[in-house]
């Protein structure tokens, strides 16, 4: 062995040989080896494993013929190249039920192709000293499967979209399925929120979830209206109910049969009340701001009929208003001439990493944050049904305030804590909670509505059935007040996609909960101590005179020195 060594290293072009070969192994070892890193703060220049779940399931493949224009500026180009790579990826995973093409129009026969797919051309300038060029890219994804076909653009309100992966596997998803129905259900009554269109700006108000319902169904199909004084449709096997509802006897029966046959509720639920001010028109002229918060009130007697019903199935809605000044979320505002970001302790922003989220159910594994715009908690009462699990899904941290009755104007909210009925909760306690198993009906046969079918009750749920009820203290998360400006239009999304999420998982469906969490979150304000704020302050006002005072010193003691005077003595 020492002999093969020794010639090797003696004989120059057999060493340089396999030196040339090793490169080109380890190069071709790389090529079959997925060895990409996502160094970004959100993981937005990778995919998950949505993609091996939904693209392994497929029983035919798919052509997806990519349109990307790379004759573009070097800002637009950068944006574009990750699409590149994910598309790449979602390749490279997808095996041979993907037939994927990349094609950068430029020959009239690739750009009389991407017309005929129904991919449209958009114009970009381009500046220079000289003159202003305009020409036309092509930024969009043709895919077909079958006889079925699908356009995904990747330009949307005039920029690049930066969830491909999740809108590629949605509509996958929607090539598989067999119709368009969600067999989800609104629930309309008195004091729930509404899904009305919007005709003017004030329908698009904290009481309208228009935006939510239109946004739902363009995900997972066609949305009913449901109304509780008839029983609920067999087809529908989740039920959305939010604000304060005031349901009726054979209202709220008609509900608890619902969930005694195996249904699914999502209840957003509110404890208190309040009307919306108007934006200041200087936020509202550059597109900033929202509606600032009125004066809120507890309704205790709404909400006590309210919790009667809801008591049976182990949960009530606490009459308070809760804030988080630690974990506020940041608004516009006017201070003096400018406009500044402020904390409004009534939004907070809950993560997953300081442990206010809890991953308790599958569909939060890839959940890292949430954000709860004026928002209750919540009591959890397990014994009143001995065969459910209840779990924590969100939790506030022990440095919240409660309060009975309080302004949400931003600028009152700025004393919050100082006044004399600010209660510090000190505990953690539910904002949102998971329940799952056998419930028990409500009812009983001597407390029947007189309009129930007495032969039809069920008084349990019988078989291998099981509901799941989800209820969180707030009905505002996905409020059309949220998709006013583009500030908050992020947090709308941030908490669309959590909601998506716990819809799904109530089918058993948890293929896009990894892509659909995929999203850039949002930017928290660094809450410091005033105390640390104003001894950081001086510091900087004193430490630059005094390093400047310390060098100079040295620099006449050095001086001083090169010319032999004794130390102490300082020249002109």
């Amino acid at each position: 062995m020492k002999d093969i060594l020794f010639y090797i290293n003696q004989n120059r072009p057999l060493k340089y040989f396999n030196i040339v070969l090793l490169f080109f192994l380890l190069n071709g070892i790389a090529v079959k080896t997925n060895c990409r890193f996502d160094l970004s703060r959100d993981q937005i220049n990778s995919i998950t494993d949505s993609s091996e779940k939904v693209l392994s399931g497929l029983k035919e493949p798919i052509v997806v013929e990519a349109f990307i224009s790379k004759e573009v500026p070097g800002e637009l180009l950068s944006i574009l190249l990750p699409i590149i790579s994910q598309l790449e990826e979602i390749d490279r995973i997808g095996g041979d039920n993907v037939l994927l093409h990349i094609i950068s129009p430029s020959s009239e026969t690739e750009l009389n192709l991407a017309k005929s797919r129904g991919i449209e051309g958009i114009p970009i300038e381009e500046s220079s000293v000289d003159e202003i060029k305009q020409r036309m890219g092509y930024f969009g994804i043709y895919i077909q499967m079958g006889e079925k076909s699908s356009i995904l653009n990747l330009v949307q309100d005039g920029r690049i979209i930066d969830d491909l992966e999740y809108r590629f596997l949605r509509e996958i998803k929607k090539m598989t399925k067999k119709d368009n129905e969600s067999r989800i259900g609104f629930v309309q009554t008195d004091g729930s929120l509404k899904t009305i269109r919007w005709q003017r700006q004030t329908d698009q108000g904290k009481d309208n979830l228009f935006g939510f319902r239109t946004l739902m169904e363009r995900d997972l199909g066609l949305i009913s209206d449901v109304i509780l004084s008839e029983p609920v449709h067999p087809g529908i096997q989740i039920l959305i109910l939010a604000g304060l509802p005031e349901l009726s006897p054979i209202e709220h029966y008609h509900l608890d049969q619902f969930i005694m046959r195996g249904g699914n509720l999502l209840l957003m639920l509110k404890g208190f009340d309040f009307q919306l001010e108007q934006t200041d028109p200087r936020l509202a002229s550059l597109g900033l701001g929202s509606p600032g918060g009125g004066f809120a009130t507890v309704p205790e007697e709404n909400l006590k009929n309210m919790n009667l019903w809801l008591s049976h199935y182990g949960f009530s809605i606490r009459g308070e208003i809760l804030f988080e000044p630690e974990l506020a979320a940041a608004a516009d505002d006017i201070q003096g001439q400018f406009i500044q970001k402020v904390p409004n302790p009534s939004w907070a922003v809950y993560l997953k990493k300081t442990g206010q989220i809890q991953d308790s159910i599958p569909s939060l594994s890839s959940v890292e944050q949430v954000i709860l715009p004026w928002f209750s908690s919540i009591d959890v009462m397990k014994s009143k049904q001995n065969q459910v699990q209840y779990k924590t899904l969100i939790q506030t941290s022990p440095a919240a305030l409660k309060r009975n009755a309080s302004s949400l104007e931003l600028r009152e909210l700025a004393k919050i804590g100082t006044g004399p009925g600010d209660e510090i909760i000190q505990e953690e306690l539910p904002v949102a909670v998971y329940a799952k198993g056998k419930f028990q009906s409500g009812f009983s046969q001597d407390s029947l509505p007189e309009e129930a079918k007495a032969d039809e009750f069920r008084s349990g749920q019988a078989g291998g059935t099981e509901s799941s009820i989800v209820i969180i203290g707030t009905p505002y998360m996905v409020s059309d007040v949220l998709l006013q400006n583009r500030t908050n239009a992020q947090i709308f999304q941030i908490n669309l996609s959590f909601i998506l999420n716990l819809i799904e998982a109530a089918y058993g469906d948890t293929d896009l909960i990894e892509a659909r969490s995929k999203i850039r979150y949002l930017d928290t304000l660094a809450q410091t101590d005033k105390t640390f704020e104003t001894l950081f302050s001086w510091f900087f006002i004193l430490s630059i005179p005094l390093i400047i005072g310390i060098y100079g010193a040295f620099r006449i003691f050095q001086r001083n020195k090169r010319r032999g005077l004794p130390e102490g003595v300082l020249s002109e």
